[in-house]
């Protein structure tokens, strides 16, 4: 079993478990990356009408275009930048360097984006969040992709941000004992 340590004492068992939770969280946070560009790139070809046929792409759907059509062009630029920050936080924790930072700056930016996009319902965020009840969070509820989707998602982004904040923690340990 693992046991607990001081920072600076960690042993081969402690860099296997950052190893296991690392590289899961990159994978993790590449498909963030293109869950962030996919959709913003789609709404800028929609919204400029590139030269771009779309019917290729087997994984858009009518829906999809017609809402990308809707987005706007900060919404667009904030997917951009959250999923530039969230390659760049990939990056970091490859690389063993900090990366929560940088990730605190694309959850801001998709959060940032979220708000925007609910700002265009009634009553905007703050209606959006109080009309939550927990029957909202069915699976069928979840399947839906509404509201509650939504919340749901960003609350497994906070999950995400915490294993990077603790995988940052076991690399400044790691750091510190190299003396850097």
């Amino acid at each position: 079993m693992y046991k607990l340590t001081l920072a600076g004492e960690a042993g081969e068992g402690d860099a296997l478990m950052t190893f296991l939770v690392r590289w899961p969280i990159v994978l993790i946070l590449l498909g963030l990356v293109a869950a962030c560009v996919f959709p913003a790139l789609i709404g800028t070809i929609e919204a400029y009408n590139l030269p771009i046929d779309l019917n290729l792409a087997p994984a858009v759907s009518e829906n999809l275009e017609r809402w990308a059509e809707s987005t706007t062009m900060p919404e667009r630029l904030l997917w951009y930048a959250a999923g530039v920050l969230f390659f760049v936080t990939a990056v970091r924790l490859a690389r063993r360097t900090q990366g929560f930072w940088v990730w605190l700056l694309g959850f801001a930016c998709y959060g940032g984006r979220w708000a925007l996009g609910q700002q265009q319902q009634e009553g905007g965020v703050g209606a959006t969040v109080s009309a939550l009840t927990p029957e909202n969070f069915t699976p069928e509820a979840l399947a839906s992709g509404g509201s509650s989707a939504q919340v749901t998602f960003l609350a497994f982004m906070l999950v995400v941000g915490l294993l990077i904040l603790l995988v940052d923690a076991a690399d400044r340990a790691h750091w510190n004992r190299q003396g850097a």
